[in-house]
């Protein structure tokens, strides 16, 4: 038989094993719309994706250095230009880690 519910716990437990951030920063509307659009597109200039969205440039560049602060874009500078592409693999392993995580904590 399982142990009487301990919100708290369970909350506690949650915070330790899921990186709730990593899930804020890529679940916002905009950062969403970006991360699909980046993940049909490849890697592009942040002028280049700017141009896709009704939002002006300085509001996508501040979402997408949120994201990559996260892990979940990557960031390349060469010269003046600053490109932007989906961490694939850290998008993956936290999904997965999360869904590893969840199942463990929702057996206890």
């Amino acid at each position: 038989m399982k142990g009487k519910y301990d919100p708290e716990k369970c909350r506690e437990l949650i915070q330790e094993n899921i990186d709730i951030e990593f899930f804020r920063a890529i679940c916002e509307p905009v950062r969403s719309e970006l991360l699909i659009f980046l993940a049909s597109s490849g890697e592009l200039t942040i002028g280049e994706i700017a141009e896709n969205f009704p939002q002006n440039r300085s509001v996508i560049s501040r979402h997408l250095d949120y994201m990559n602060r996260f892990g979940a874009v990557e960031r390349r500078k060469v010269g003046r230009e600053v490109f932007y592409k989906v961490d694939k693999k850290a998008i993956v392993g936290n999904f997965e880690t999360a869904a590893t995580n969840m199942k463990t904590l929702l057996n206890m």
